[in-house]
């Protein structure tokens, strides 16, 4: 059997699932009173969202501007995390925050780049300086 007569057998949903795993966030576990990290459901963000992410890194002109960076890691985060909803309109107002990155912020602090390098990395973004020929 050929590779497309493989792939016309397959099961076409699974072409679509996204990938999904968790995060354990010392943070949220501070915010609530618990002692034990809490989970916190992420996904994979699909290839396109991706580029989007990594664009909003860069001017008009086409140069990197580190300065963007954290608000594309946050952007990141309210793609990439299914729980806590980060656009529940209570969880909003209660935390005082004007949109779902605000609320990221406030919620994840210093865990802000480790949350979002994990949510990459489920999504098939690797370090290219981890990459051996």
């Amino acid at each position: 059997m050929n590779l497309v007569e493989k792939l016309v057998k397959a099961d076409t949903n699974k072409a679509y699932e996204l990938k999904k795993g968790t995060f354990k966030s010392k943070r949220l576990a501070e915010l609530i009173g618990e002692k034990e990290p809490v989970e916190v459901q992420i996904r994979e963000i699909p290839q396109r969202k991706v580029n989007d992410l990594m664009a909003m890194q860069y001017s008009s002109k086409g140069n990197f501007q580190i300065e963007r960076t954290f608000d594309a890691k946050l952007m990141s985060i309210v793609e990439g995390v299914v729980e806590p909803a980060l656009n529940d309109k209570d969880l909003l107002t209660h935390f005082n925050a004007q949109s779902p990155k605000a609320l990221a912020e406030v919620l994840f602090g210093a865990e802000v780049t480790a949350l979002s390098d994990a949510i990459m990395e489920i999504s098939g973004v690797v370090d290219d300086s981890d990459v051996k020929n």
